[in-house]
């Protein structure tokens, strides 16, 4: 998600910004902290359904989250590194009224924070991560709703039948690819086959890897369906790359590990 967020103009409001309070306030904003309580509360349920602490193991999933806001930052800055050179884009680097953010980036930050909570909580990384994996995808659905509403991750235009009419940031509506709500079905589909293989004698780990893999996989197929994806060096899909690299990584160490125990 990229975005400037300007006071908005009337007309442009809804449904890009809601006013709560008296206050504009982003819809994307909302949904992210939406997400992040419902993936709070997924792990939570998962936790108590494992004989774990619900409480502490949501706290827990919560704490690495935020601590996945920073990696999501920094991801941004640094594919987008030339739009902050200069004084005036140093000082925007942290500036909270901007959007600019990356899921894949917060892997960077929420990886590590997994091995301090699960020290703290006294369980073994592995099973952890499982449970970490049913918030992420708890929590995805709706933070790619957030994008919707917001007009961010938009799809290409299309004539296609199967297009919808989508808002971008500037609130350009066009008939476009619902690459947004293709990925919150491949969220939605994931989080469905997660809850069936739950009561699988699989190894610690495997869950985790294989929510890793499912995403990969999906924003894969769906980046080049993107309007403005993020390009390096002025052709490479910096996000297409990585969404492949941890599909191939994650799917490998998966069936690597599962073809070892056997």
């Amino acid at each position: 998600m990229s975005d400037r967020v300007e006071h908005p103009v009337m007309h442009e409001a809804f449904p890009r910004y809601f006013k709560i309070a008296g206050h504009w306030v982003n819809s994307y904003k909302i949904f992210l902290c939406v997400g992040l309580y419902m993936g709070t509360l997924a792990c939570g349920a998962l936790a108590q359904h494992s004989g774990l602490s619900p409480l502490r193991v949501g706290l827990g999933a919560l704490s690495c989250a935020l601590a996945g806001l920073f990696g999501a930052r920094v991801y941004h800055l640094l594919v987008h590194a030339e739009q902050y050179r200069g004084e005036a884009g140093r000082k925007s680097l942290w500036d909270g009224s901007r959007g600019g953010w990356s899921v894949f980036g917060a892997l960077l930050t929420l990886v590590p924070m997994t091995f301090v909570v699960a020290w703290l909580l006294r369980v073994p990384a592995a099973a952890f991560w499982d449970h970490l994996g049913a918030g992420i995808l708890a929590g995805g659905f709706w933070v790619r709703l957030g994008c919707v509403f917001n007009g961010c991750c938009v799809g290409r235009e299309t004539q296609s039948p199967l297009g919808v009419h989508l808002h971008d940031i500037q609130c350009i509506r066009k008939r476009r690819i619902p690459v947004q709500f293709m990925e919150m079905a491949w969220w939605l589909l994931g989080g469905v086959l997660f809850l069936l293989l739950w009561t699988k004698s699989y190894l610690p780990g495997s869950y985790a890897l294989g929510v890793l893999a499912w995403y990969g996989v999906g924003r894969f197929f769906l980046e080049p369906l993107r309007e403005r994806p993020d390009v390096i060096m002025g052709r490479w899909r910096i996000n297409q790359i990585v969404a492949g690299a941890l599909a191939l990584g994650a799917g490998g160490a998966l069936v690597l590990r599962q073809w070892l125990a056997s």
